[in-house]
């Protein structure tokens, strides 16, 4: 019996636990909510694993100045053994006489190493390493700007469509107001059926509103959650308002410098400047030092394990090769016309860029100002609608004012709030095309 309370209350406490953790709601803000987009999005982690693989390819071309050592045993089996052509007079003999060089058997054994003296180009080669691992972070930053940008726009989108929902909500509670009012006067005898319909209908056709718009943010809700690496069960409540301020008017061209896309084409333009002055390096002569040490055994017989002294001969030697290059058929010459011309596009890619900057920096400005003028007429739309829909009710509720009246405001109330939303949206997401176009996506991150 006791063994069954235990087991029963354990139960009974993971439900309780399991419960809670259903019920509990994750609070996300704007920040919040792109920091954990950055923490947890598969792409920015490709990124990441993708600078942590150009650093490892950094050291591989940092290996090549290091001395290169390596073992080695070479066994060979001549069952023709070489020959050379002797002078038969050294044998007191006329005419060249084969002389056999070596013996069936040959085993050596042992070390050689080489270390690069002097190579330009594997000077120039680590340069080039170290700016591809500039660029793999480039690109990871690219990453984080082009999520945090998504996750913003959706946040603002979730933020404008529970926004839809309360002024519709508010105007159901009007609805609802409207039709206390006429059952009222219908129990009176004042009000006419056909009306009391028609405030119906519109209070269901509101209603119905507020049902696809609770469907359509639940989705957008969904797919911050995917790109913030939520768990989709999560209870969320988006914590952010959708304030404005009309002193954040944005003038003045940016720095672009700073821009992490023109960082990328400067680190590009660096690039292949460097492979042109590598290739241009490979003119120069190369000096390479070696040194080997092995122990060489030459045998007629297989007998290399058997006693003696005298089966392996001790050969070491140290040296230098300096290779010169001559004449490569013009190769690199080709080479470095087509580097000079790759320059050219580049720049000219690079002036282009600056220039499509600035114009999508002041289109971005521009849209701001309208969209910003657009809000507050908006918001004093709103203020008139409030406005006339409250001399509206309280003149129909004297019987001063038709029913037509009162839902013809009624419903210039509700396109001036949606008005005012869509207006803030599209605020906010001019306020995000100016932040982009000036690189301050991650500022705050």
């Amino acid at each position: 019996m006791k063994i069954k309370r235990i087991i029963t209350t354990v139960f009974v406490l993971v439900g309780i636990f399991q419960a809670q953790a259903q019920d509990s709601i994750q609070y996300i803000s704007l920040t919040r909510a792109c920091q954990m987009g950055v923490n947890h999005n598969l792409n920015i982690a490709n990124a990441i694993l993708e600078t942590q693989k150009s650093r490892y390819q950094l050291k591989e071309s940092q290996s090549k100045l290091y001395p290169q050592l390596e073992g080695y045993s070479t066994f060979n089996y001549y069952y023709g053994i070489p020959k050379m052509l002797m002078p038969g007079e050294i044998f007191g003999q006329t005419g060249e006489i084969p002389f056999e060089v070596g013996t069936k058997y040959d085993w050596s054994s042992g070390f050689s190493a080489s270390l690069t003296l002097y190579n330009q180009s594997y000077f120039t080669s680590i340069k080039i390493a170290r700016r591809m691992q500039a660029i793999s972070k480039l690109n990871l930053q690219q990453k984080k700007e082009e999520l945090a940008y998504q996750v913003s726009q959706v946040y603002y989108l979730c933020k404008t469509t529970n926004s839809q929902i309360g002024y519709l909500q508010k105007d159901l509670t009007n609805a609802n107001h409207l039709m206390d009012i006429l059952k009222s006067q219908r129990e009176n005898g004042i009000a006419r059926k056909i009306d009391y319909s028609k405030v119906l209908v519109n209070k269901n056709n509101l209603q119905t509103q507020i049902d696809n718009l609770g469907q359509l943010y639940s989705q957008q809700l969904g797919l911050l959650k995917f790109l913030t690496g939520m768990d989709p069960l999560n209870k969320v409540e988006l914590t952010d308002s959708l304030s404005y301020s009309t002193d954040a008017n944005p003038s003045g061209l940016p720095d672009f410098e700073n821009i992490s896309d023109m960082k990328l084409m400067d680190e590009q333009i660096q690039i292949t400047s460097l492979n042109k002055k590598s290739n241009q390096q490979s003119y120069l002569p190369t000096l390479t030092g070696a040194g080997q040490l092995y122990y060489q055994g030459q045998q007629n017989e297989f007998n290399f394990f058997k006693g003696g002294t005298d089966k392996f001969f001790k050969v070491g030697f140290v040296g230098l090769t300096l290779n010169v290059p001559i004449f490569d058929g013009f190769e690199k010459q080709a080479k470095n016309k087509q580097y000079a011309i790759e320059l050219q596009q580049l720049q000219t890619n690079r002036m282009n860029r600056v220039a499509d900057f600035n114009k999508n920096f002041i289109d971005a400005t521009q849209q701001y100002t309208n969209s910003l003028k657009a809000l507050l007429r908006q918001q004093e739309n709103i203020k008139i609608a409030e406005e006339d829909y409250a001399i509206s009710i309280q003149g129909y509720r004297q019987q001063v004012v038709p029913l037509s009246d009162v839902m013809l405001s009624e419903n210039s109330l509700t396109e001036a709030r949606l008005s005012f939303v869509n207006a803030m949206l599209q605020l906010k997401n001019a306020e995000l095309e100016v932040r982009k176009s000036k690189g301050e996506l991650l500022n705050n991150l």
